[in-house]
């Protein structure tokens, strides 16, 4: 009766240690690029859903509403990286410079700031913008400036898994893919 080997050769087991090592190096890279890319997706759609919670609320309630960015929440005293609030806005009128918020009352909706690798803008008319506002028929605020675009996007996505969301005078949201932002 012979003797029958069992088990791995050293040499067996570099080779196949080597092989493992080059599969992962190669497929770290694109694992990251696809979390980012799928965070970046989230971050549009918890965007649009913000935005949309405020529009309905607008029209719901019959008054001025706004989504803005917080670092205490309870007021708009922050950017779009802080937290998000949609608050009854009081101002006088829908062109009002900057949100009112009477008291903590007002805040309907609180969202927790995104992550640090973030990058959110907004414009309107060509200007950065703090805050969006929805009249009491749930057509954009400060609607003389135009439509207003918002990027959203996450730090190391890939091609155009950024989103925009552009909000147009009469409300209505359209989301779309975008290269800006994602390197």
């Amino acid at each position: 009766m012979g003797f029958k080997q069992r088990g791995l050769t050293l040499i067996e087991l570099l080779v196949t240690m080597a092989v493992l090592a080059i599969i992962v190096g190669i497929a770290v890279p694109s694992f990251n690029t696809m979390v980012q890319n799928q965070r970046s997706l989230a971050l549009g759609e918890d965007l649009a859903g913000a935005l949309n919670f405020a529009r309905s609320e607008s029209v719901k309630r019959g008054a001025r509403i706004t989504l803005c960015g917080t670092t205490n929440g309870s007021e708009c005293n922050g950017g779009w990286t802080d937290s998000w609030i949609v608050v009854v806005d009081t101002a006088t009128t829908d062109d009002a410079a900057a949100p009112v918020v009477a008291n903590a009352d007002a805040v309907l909706r609180f969202w927790e700031a995104p992550d640090n690798n973030a990058a959110l803008t907004a414009t309107q008319g060509g200007n950065a913008i703090t805050f969006v506002r929805f009249t009491r028929k749930g057509m954009l605020g400060r609607s003389s400036s135009g439509d207003v675009t918002m990027n959203a996007s996450f730090e190391g996505c890939g091609s155009n898994s950024a989103r925009v969301i552009t909000v147009g005078v009469a409300g209505l949201l359209n989301m779309s893919r975008s290269t800006t932002g994602c390197s």
